[in-house]
């Protein structure tokens, strides 16, 4: 096979800042280019959600869906658009905000969540049909509603009413709702993750708001909601079976959560990498680095949700590593760094992994139970 369009493209947009060789990147992405393969037929069905194959776009690629047909060429079956936030929200003001580190095939990012906001995202995906995608929508409360969560009450309230806005805007296009309070660049937003009272306070009220919309819509297939979990706690420390089991029991019961996402980024790989004066916040690590954390967390994330749909994310640079993170237990695998080094085309040689090793009985996991 020949070098691709963006093998060629590569050695430039390499030697631009991040953030801008981002920007480029999805700039490319809305261009009437073909940039991927076709894509593979893998269906996938979970709760009356088909899905063309297993691999997906992780949330942070596309946060404002503003390349969402791009992608959907890549020959993904879903793509996370996100965060979206209730209202925009600029994200960490100082510059740089992300950073290449290509020996580690690795990104570092501190963005804080910038979002034009739920209503122009809303409007940007009502003029992009997408028949053959499905779209889950990562969604969180806004970074000043949790700053607010250490020195006043009622952060519950004020958070429920922010992800409730946002569901409504959303819904009509949404296959499912991913809650993200484990990013570690909002401060204080995994520290509520570990919370005690999370599941009662706010996953299982948005559960119940999303049934509430498609019952008033007269859904036939519910909306999904899943829960993006970290590879380690508030503090940066390593995610044993009991720490995370501390997370994932809560959300087990009836009318919570119905899967999980794992894992986010990294922030003790951004303390070792990517050391920052004391004091500022040390962002997150994702690509190579994440591998063995997000394989371990979805690991034990197998043995606690064996009924939950549990989507892998993190690490996957190669189309065996997609293989890898479904035999631990992933139903679906997500893509981003990898995209981002590899390529499109990198997007259809994972899902003809995943196909292959599902027919070759190579551990991949099925349908959930």
């Amino acid at each position: 096979m020949g070098r691709s369009f963006y093998e060629w493209l590569w050695p430039l947009v390499r030697w631009t800042p991040a953030e801008l060789g981002h920007a480029l990147g999805l700039l490319a992405l809305r261009a009437p280019l073909r940039l991927g393969g076709d894509a593979v037929d893998d269906p996938f069905e979970w709760r009356g959600h088909r899905l063309r194959n297993r691999i997906g776009i992780a949330a942070g690629l596309d946060k404002d869906a503003v390349a969402l047909r791009g992608l959907a060429g890549l020959g993904v079956g879903f793509i996370e658009v996100g965060t979206v936030l209730a209202r925009p929200h600029r994200g960490n003001e100082e510059r740089p905000r992300m950073r290449r580190l290509e020996r580690e095939r690795a990104l570092w990012n501190r963005l804080g969540f910038p979002s034009a906001g739920a209503a122009r995202v809303r409007d940007r995906i009502a003029r992009t049909p997408l028949p053959d995608v499905a779209l889950a929508m990562n969604v969180a409360p806004h970074p000043l509603t949790v700053r607010s969560a250490e020195h006043e009450p009622g952060f519950a309230a004020r958070a429920r009413a922010e992800l409730f806005e946002t569901a409504r805007l959303l819904h009509p296009w949404a296959a499912c709702f991913v809650l993200n309070l484990s990013s570690p660049n909002t401060p204080g937003l995994r520290r509520q993750l570990e919370g005690a009272g999370f599941a009662e306070e706010l996953v299982a009220p948005l559960a119940a708001e999303l049934a509430r919309l498609d019952a008033s819509a007269r859904r036939l297939a519910p909306t999904l909601l899943l829960v993006k979990l970290p590879p380690e706690d508030a503090d940066g420390k390593r995610l044993d079976v009991d720490g995370l089991a501390r997370l994932v029991r809560p959300l087990l019961a009836p009318g919570s959560c119905d899967g999980f996402i794992a894992s986010n980024t990294s922030l003790a790989l951004a303390r070792t990498l990517v050391p920052r004066p004391e004091g500022e916040p040390p962002g997150g690590i994702s690509g190579a680095p994440l591998r063995p954390l997000a394989l371990e967390v979805m690991r034990a994330l197998a043995e606690l949700a064996p009924r939950h749909l549990r989507v892998g994310v993190g690490g996957v640079m190669e189309p065996g590593d997609a293989v890898a993170l479904a035999a631990a237990g992933a139903h679906l695998v997500e893509l981003y760094t990898g995209l981002v080094y590899r390529g499109p085309r990198f997007a259809g040689l994972c899902a003809e992994a995943l196909r292959r090793g599902r027919s070759n009985g190579d551990g991949v996991s099925r349908t959930p139970a």
